[in-house]
């Protein structure tokens, strides 16, 4: 058979094979070719599409030009060396790099060091990942020509913002007693034991200011710093009850004997009043600051505190007005009192703060800011300026019950079940802002007729002093006065109602009422100018405003 030669010529990667015809012996064909180059030392190299064919054509040519002379060697380059190819992908924000190493054929391979240098000509300096370095190139070493294989060959480091500042309270608060009454050994709560209440004297640290920290700088993996961002600072205040220890300003005492209230930024000492319970024994409590009362406030009573109160027993069919918050640490207990079809209880709560409690039948309710009520809401009108939470504060989902009451919200409402199986109506109104901005509205407009009827009389008033040849310049500086103040208060009444105005559009955007167990039939729910009366129960439910209607979907849990 004629005889095949393959051989590469010094730095050269192209396979030169070589045929030369042996006198006597069976020509060559395509298959003994690619046999010889499969079984070669060069069978990694890149076979040239058609370049077997193309040699067998050229012997076999030779053999007709040549024939009856001696054959001379035919030759033609059949495959290339080509060298494995690498590629450096970064992320757009350059904290990341991605190496992709494609094997070639028969050439160059990469090695640790050459992936190194490769990774300095695109700039890829810090970050980078020794083991997987390694890795990537004992498995290209494996791979088929024409195969490729990828890894992450560097990571920055995200920096670390710094840790928002914040307000350390060192004394507790009467009202989380309340929402968290005493748990016993074996597991269960004793609404009574709220234990004894808490007091601080003169001088007692009240909260300490902790500063925010400046975080920690990251890198990219082209060497740049990602910059930290530190975190926000609080503002430690005085206020009531309280001032600061010295000049650094990071920590409030007590300049009063009293109880402390936790605020946003400090923490207030009122003056309290303690007493047992509140009966006829004790008569109607009046009193500039806050109250504990650490039993009942019974049928009948009427209580008054400028700031807050605190109650750890019930509220039976009695009268409660707080400048404050009003916290119960079990619940309040009324009845109708009226013979007509209008709502009218026993009870009544009215704070400028938060009301908290465990339950609530037969009441009237007002509250400025939030509502909470562990248990269950029956029979009652409410009225919450705020948001209102009827279940456990210790879940994320309310787990509590409203039935045959009537809520009006200025802000959300979370609750469990809504409605009651009896079919006692349940109504829950949104309307909160628009009744409030409409009544500011009316009130400025009745109050600004009178002042607008008293004008021209003050006016004509002011015009006579100055005509008079007698000049009295105190009447005169009088009736300027009374000009002044009649104006001033005519711009307060419409800045009021106007300013207000604006929490109608607020609230609409914002509210929500997260129902997370069932609405039971019987229940309207209205919003602005539309009412969502639940003809049949609903599972989980979520209600809003939205593109002006109610929007109803379920709660996916």
């Amino acid at each position: 058979m004629s005889d095949i030669t393959l051989t590469v010529e010094e730095e050269s990667a192209d396979l030169l094979m070589t045929i030369t015809p042996a006198e006597g012996q069976p020509k060559v064909n395509v298959k003994k070719m690619e046999k010889a180059f499969k079984s070669s030392p060069y069978s990694t190299f890149l076979l040239i599409d058609g370049a077997l064919e193309l040699l067998f054509e050229a012997v076999n040519k030779a053999d007709d030009n040549d024939e009856g002379k001696d054959n001379s060697a035919v030759f033609a380059i059949i495959a290339n060396a080509v060298d494995s190819t690498a590629k450096v992908s970064l992320s757009p924000d350059n904290m990341s790099a991605t190496l992709e190493i494609t094997a070639g054929y028969g050439g160059k391979q990469f090695n640790n060091s050459s992936v190194v240098e490769l990774l300095k000509e695109h700039n890829v300096t810090k970050g980078i990942s020794k083991e997987n370095l390694v890795n990537i190139v004992q498995q290209s070493l494996l791979l088929k020509g024409g195969k490729s294989i990828s890894t992450e060959i560097a990571l920055g480091k995200n920096s670390v913002n710094g840790e928002n500042g914040y307000i350390k309270y060192l004394v507790g608060d009467p009202v989380d007693r309340i929402l968290r009454p005493k748990r016993l050994e074996n597991g269960k709560v004793d609404m009574r034991e709220l234990g004894d209440l808490v007091v601080v004297k003169k001088g007692r640290k009240l909260a300490r200011l902790i500063p925010p920290t400046d975080g920690q700088e990251g890198f990219n993996v082209i060497g740049d710093i990602v910059e930290a961002t530190r975190g926000d600072a609080v503002c430690l205040e005085e206020t009531e009850g309280s001032s600061f220890l010295n000049e650094n300003k990071n920590i409030i005492i007590s300049t009063t004997d009293g109880m402390p209230k936790h605020l946003d930024n400090s923490v207030a000492v009122h003056k309290v009043l303690e007493i047992e319970n509140i009966d006829v024994g004790t008569g109607n409590i009046r009193f500039d600051g806050s109250i504990y009362v650490k039993g009942n406030v019974c049928e009948g009573m009427e209580l008054f505190a400028s700031e807050d109160i605190v109650i750890g027993g019930i509220v039976e069919s009695a009268m409660i007005t707080s400048g404050g918050s009003i916290s119960i640490a079990q619940g309040v207990i009324g009845k109708k009192v009226s013979e007509n079809d209008e709502n009218e209880n026993s009870t009544m709560l009215q704070a400028q703060g938060d009301i908290n409690a465990q339950f609530v039948q037969y009441t009237d309710i007002f509250a400025k800011n939030d509502i909470k009520i562990t248990q269950y809401i029956s029979h009652s009108q409410i009225i919450v300026e705020g948001d209102l939470w009827v279940g456990n504060i210790e879940k994320d989902k309310a787990d509590g019950k409203i039935f045959g009451s009537l809520v009006q919200s200025g802000g959300s409402i979370n609750v469990g079940t809504l409605g009651s199986t009896s079919g006692a109506r349940t109504t829950l109104d949104f309307s909160y802002w628009a009744n409030t901005v409409e009544d500011l509205r009316i009130d400025a407009d009745e109050q600004s007729t009178k002042i607008i009827r008293r004008l021209p009389k003050i006016y004509k008033l002011l015009a006579k002093a100055v005509k008079q040849e007698d000049n009295n310049p105190t009447k005169i500086e009088r009736i300027k006065k009374a000009l002044q103040q009649h104006l001033h208060i005519l711009g307060k009444l419409d800045k009021e109602w106007l300013e207000k105005e604006d929490k109608i559009s607020d609230h609409l955007e914002t509210l929500e009422l997260c129902v997370y167990q069932s609405i039971l039939s019987g229940v309207d729910v209205t919003i602005s100018s539309k009412t969502c009366a639940f003809k049949r129960d609903y599972d989980a439910t979520k209600l809003q405003w939205l593109e002006n209607d109610i929007s109803v979907e379920p709660i996916v849990t």
